[in-house]
């Protein structure tokens, strides 16, 4: 019971650093380098730009909107105020850019800037700098946090074991006067330990699940601002992670609670 709390209370906030992060980047991924084509290239100049924007190494995704589209699209925000542009449209061709790295976002202005036939470049900097900002410090303490769940429930869960090991004792002494060897005792109290482990960790896994997958995460995504990961994405490696923190822990702290009672 109580490797499954504190591999739960570990899960649950690793969880909610994992989808802290998955809003700022959601946001990243609305500031976008917005990229003006000189209006006397012809269709297939501005198709090259739009390949060579593509090519660039912090690009994730292109997006084309030609004058027309641009101005229908002012059209249905303003109505008829914009009635007549038509045959003088004043907009350019544009490409939209999400990036892979927002931190690299002046360097990518720089490099779309110097393309032939880009007319201007605008994004917005102090945007990208406040959000990655925000992604690093939730990066650091999430780091930082769970670290200290880690290290308080390795204790938590060691000193349960030594209670374990100190209600046996009497049959670890009998086992030792049939005969046992201090590495036979030693091995089995650390397998036992491991299958309990192991068994916890699945039991903790299964309720993680049940938490997130039907509790929270169908009442939070019914919020359309907020982005949050669905269980699916982070199952395995969320698996994976409680099994191996379940192994170690009962293995480490099986060991070190056994030692008191062997002469080695």
């Amino acid at each position: 019971c109580v490797l499954i709390a504190c591999l739960m209370i570990t899960g649950s906030f690793v969880l909610a650093v994992l989808d802290l992060q998955n809003m700022v980047n959601e946001a990243g991924n609305q500031n976008e380098i917005s990229v003006f084509i000189d209006e006397t290239l012809s269709d297939s100049e501005t198709t090259a730009i739009g390949n060579t924007l593509s090519a660039l190494p912090n690009v994730k995704e292109v997006r084309f909107v030609s004058r027309i589209e641009g101005l229908q699209s002012l059209k249905e925000q303003f109505g008829s105020l914009l009635d007549g542009l038509e045959d003088d449209n004043p907009l350019r061709d544009a490409y939209y850019l999400t990036l892979e790295d927002l931190e690299l976002l002046p360097q990518t202005a720089d490099e779309v800037g110097s393309i032939p036939g880009v007319a201007k470049v605008n994004y917005r900097e102090d945007v990208a700098a406040t959000l990655v900002r925000i992604r690093n410090t939730v990066a650091l303490l999430g780091i930082v946090f769970v670290t200290a769940l880690a290290i308080v429930s390795m204790v938590i869960i060691s000193n349960a074991i030594r209670i374990s090991a100190f209600s046996r004792r009497m049959e670890i002494s009998v086992m030792k006067i049939v005969g046992a060897t201090n590495h036979f005792i030693r091995t089995s109290f650390i397998i036992e330990g491991v299958l309990v482990g192991l068994a916890g960790a699945l039991f903790a896994y299964a309720g993680q699940w049940l938490l997130y997958d039907k509790l929270v995460y169908p009442r939070i995504s019914e919020l359309n601002f907020i982005q949050v990961l669905p269980f699916s994405q982070v199952a395995l490696p969320m698996l994976v992670a409680f099994c191996v923190a379940g192994f170690l822990m009962s293995a480490i702290g099986s060991a070190l609670a056994i030692r008191r009672y062997l002469s080695f």
